[in-house]
Parts: C-alpha cells; sequence; structure tokens
C-alpha cells in the first residue's frame, strides 16, 4: 500500500489526535505504531515513525482506534491546543501543520 495522496484534517482534543482513515490504515499497513515528535517550525510536527530495531526513544504509540497522544511539552511549545490540524505523509514521516498556517498554505478548513 502506498502513503494517501492529499491532506487530511485531524482534530485534537484533550491531548489526543484521531489519526484520520487513510492515515490510520496507511500506518497499520507499514506498521507504524511508536513515534516520535520533532518540532520543525513553530507551526509544524514531524512525527516520524520509530521503526524495528531503532533504540532511539519515542513519544507516543498508536492506539487500535487510531488515536495518538501528543505530549504537553510538545504542545506547548508549538501552542497547539484544541484545534483541527493538516496532516500528510512527507518523507516517510506524518507531517503536522497546525491551522496559523492553512491560509499560508492556500487551505481554508
Amino acid at each position: 500500500m502506498g502513503p494517501p495522496a492529499g491532506i487530511f484534517l485531524a482534530s485534537v482534543r484533550d491531548g489526543v489526535m484521531q489519526l484520520p482513515a487513510p492515515l490510520r490504515r496507511y500506518c497499520e499497513s507499514e506498521r507504524w505504531t511508536l513515534f516520535r515528535f520533532v518540532v520543525t517550525s513553530d507551526d509544524r510536527l514531524t512525527i516520524q515513525p520509530v521503526l524495528p530495531g531503532d533504540a532511539s526513544p519515542f513519544h507516543a504509540s498508536l492506539g487500535a482506534d487510531g488515536q495518538l497522544w501528543i505530549p504537553a511539552a510538545l504542545r506547548a511549545q508549538v501552542s497547539l491546543a484544541e484545534q483541527s490540524v493538516m496532516l500528510r505523509i512527507e518523507d516517510g514521516a506524518i507531517a503536522m501543520y497546525l491551522r496559523k498556517v492553512f491560509d499560508t498554505l492556500g487551505f481554508r478548513p
């Protein structure tokens, strides 16, 4: 299964992001269950899968229901609150764009 094309909206509530079904299915097909978060800028996070054999620490695991918890310190660092975010697969990871950049990228939910 190849990565799903396009951009997906996901909501963040109480520190938990619900992955859209196409992204969840892709993560499951690639066996992405553990993730680390990298702050790329003030309005973007990269959600990197921790692959088998990788001894690096991880921040969260994907729940069977497609929920992914985002650590409070990371949410505070990028001012991620109760909001919608934009997601897409980029370079073997999930790119998360916060609502404040939607206009810059030409999208308005």
